[in-house]
């Protein structure tokens, strides 16, 4: 194998793969990554993949619990004025009377502790804020607002 066939065999890979390393690996370490490459193409295709990434990743980040955080970034701090916009796409009750939402980002989350009393419907917009001893808030209004917990 030539070495631009390699070249252009390994540009391929990493344009495949980056995605899923990306959401695994902080922003800046992938961008510190990308920066290093000395081919311009290589580089070039390297932060492309890297940037079309970015709502995932965010999305991804936020509700990360303190444990896996650590687990992941020994060093790292959640971000408490963080706000995660979205809109209720699928709505399911639970044996005990637990919502499970799952927003349009795919991200699915479960009530913490039943209210019978707020009631949710698919098509509302919510948002998830953080909360006291880290909990996670999904908040609709003023009036329907439940902690939760993320699933997936």
């Amino acid at each position: 194998m030539n070495r631009a066939t390699y070249q252009s065999l390994l540009l391929g890979l990493a344009a495949t793969c980056l995605p899923a390393l990306v959401s695994a690996e902080k922003l800046d370490d992938a961008l510190r990554r990308c920066a290093k490459i000395r081919d311009q193409a290589q580089r070039l295709g390297c932060f492309d993949a890297t940037v079309t990434t970015l709502p995932q990743v965010e999305a991804d980040r936020f509700g990360m619990t303190v444990d896996i955080e650590r687990n992941r970034d020994p060093h790292a701090t959640p971000a408490r004025d963080e706000k995660l916009s979205g809109r209720i796409a699928r709505l399911a009750r639970g044996p005990n009377g637990e919502w499970t939402f799952t927003l349009n980002n795919r991200q699915v989350w479960v009530e913490a502790e039943p209210r019978p009393n707020v009631q949710f419907a698919v098509g509302d917009d919510v948002y998830i804020e953080h909360g006291a001893m880290s909990s996670l808030w999904l908040v609709a209004d003023q009036h329907r607002k439940v902690r939760v917990k993320r699933l997936e």
